[in-house]
């Protein structure tokens, strides 16, 4: 019988036909000069889950998993959830303790918990179609006033993670119900903070609402990676560009570039727009265009030159090795298309006009 992380055993109370499930996928990412300041600090990707406990509001209070600072980490997920429950909600940054076995519970099922703290099939409720509900509360913990329902997510082990910790205590007599939201948020905090309350985080917040899939691939996937200098989340529907990985080439092989290809770092280049932007797209446009490019490259600016113009300069890549090719120059079509693709990702995001279009011409970058 399989066990969850504190070696409980999972109770199923009774089997039912299998329903389909969805997975659902985050993959982080980090450049190797971001990977290298994230772990100077000694901090490791923390993601959680959200709860909506009937009041209508998504809560987050419990963080679901705690990741090591990596090149690439998939999170993955199906809507598959449990129930449980603990006597006590512990301090910010303490880990929460379950003190009963995981229950599984689709959405319009209900269960009760009985007078020695087992969970049991409601009987003759009518229980909400779009929660799990906690029918009736028979169980007395001693020593407090009542007992805290706890929500799991199933992992690919086939165990429970915790993710939310109900803060109001049920006595007997009590019932309940919850919500789990495919809605996550992240963020980068020292230590391990696995199945602890949520305590503080060292870098702003990302995340994305999976309760739908991308509009664009159609997936439930999103890639996202945190932009160290600026101290922001660049989160994409599409995967991570695989050349941020690639080996950088020996300098002996620079003069294998095709001449007239290789531009030496740094870079300047110019945005030729043909649709007219207005200052408010100016400015949020070219200031999203940064921070993309500054995942990837050091020394970034993006000037607004007029309404259908923006100068680019760019410097060597921040994931080039010191004295390699990479780190002296690179093909300009690679340049070009790199910038290009993510000027697309800006119209598909809705940061500039659907029928948009551009050149980009270099200027300036020895050859």
């Amino acid at each position: 019988m399989p066990a969850d992380r504190h070696g409980h055993k999972l109770h199923i109370q009774e089997k039912s036909a299998a329903t389909p499930t969805t997975q659902r996928s985050i993959q982080v990412w980090e450049s190797a000069f971001n990977a290298t300041k994230l772990s100077d600090n000694k901090w490791n990707f923390q993601i959680a889950k959200s709860v909506n406990n009937g009041d209508g509001n998504k809560t987050f209070n419990v963080v679901w998993q705690s990741k090591s600072i990596a090149p690439n980490t998939l999170i993955v997920w199906q809507d598959v959830y449990a129930l449980n429950w603990t006597a006590v909600v512990p301090a910010p940054g303490v880990s929460v303790t379950i003190s009963g076995e995981w229950q599984l519970c689709k959405l319009g099922e209900s269960y009760d918990l009985d007078n020695t703290g087992f969970w049991t099939k409601s009987q003759g409720t009518a229980p909400d179609k779009t929660f799990m509900n906690v029918g009736n509360i028979q169980y007395k913990y001693p020593g407090v006033d009542g007992i805290h329902i706890v929500i799991g997510v199933q992992n690919p082990r086939g165990n429970f993670d915790i993710i939310y910790v109900d803060p109001t205590s049920l006595p007997p007599g009590s019932s309940a119900k919850y919500q789990p939201q495919e809605l996550v948020k992240w963020w980068y905090q020292v230590d391990n903070q696995t199945s602890t309350m949520i305590s503080s985080a060292s870098t702003g917040y990302g995340g994305i609402d999976l309760s739908a899939p991308a509009k664009t691939t159609l997936k439930y996937y999103y890639s996202t990676t945190f932009n160290y200098d600026s101290g922001t989340w660049v989160t994409s529907e599409d995967e991570p560009p695989q050349s941020l990985y690639d080996p950088p080439q020996d300098l002996a092989n620079i003069q294998d570039t095709p001449l007239g290809l290789c531009s030496i770092w740094p870079v300047l280049l110019k945005i030729m727009f043909k649709v007219v932007l207005g200052a408010a797209v100016q400015t949020s446009a070219s200031a999203k265009l940064g921070a993309l490019l500054r995942v990837q490259y050091k020394d970034v600016s993006v000037t607004v030159i007029d309404d259908l113009n923006f100068q680019v300069n760019l410097g060597a890549p921040k994931a080039a090795k010191p004295n390699s090719s990479d780190a002296i120059g690179s093909v300009t079509e690679d340049i070009i298309t790199n910038v290009s693709d993510l000027l697309q990702f800006e119209v598909d995001d809705g940061d500039l006009p659907s029928d948009e279009s551009w050149d980009i011409q270099k200027i300036q970058g020895g050859e």
